[in-house]
């Protein structure tokens, strides 16, 4: 898994590339979970992620708590086909704010 970050206004863009699986796990949320306290407002462009575990959807449960707990807030997008096929089974499109683009998802963090 490759994990590069950017700083776009007050928003950390986090651009994922890889499989989000048990061996990942760990590495992303210690990664991602360590950039919230930089930037207040988090961004994952998922659309380089093809395959999530549930150890992967773990570790994304843990980032967005991390970010609400610090009054921060959370945005994924591009997220590919099959991999938001299964955070809807899993339930977690209802507690995410996932975006088709990146501009759409940063122009909804601006507000």
């Amino acid at each position: 898994m490759e994990i590069i970050d950017e700083q776009i206004g007050d928003t950390r863009v986090v651009v994922v590339t890889g499989r989000l699986d048990g061996a990942a796990s760990t590495g992303f949320a210690e990664r991602i979970g360590g950039l919230v306290a930089s930037s207040p407002k988090l961004l994952v462009d998922f659309a380089g992620v093809d395959f999530v575990t549930s150890a992967g959807l773990r570790a994304v449960l843990q980032i967005v708590k991390r970010v609400k707990a610090s009054g921060g807030a959370f945005a994924m997008c591009s997220v590919q086909t099959q991999v938001q096929e299964i955070l809807e089974i899993s339930g977690f499109t209802a507690m995410l704010r996932i975006h088709p683009a990146r501009d759409e998802a940063l122009a909804a963090l601006a507000r």
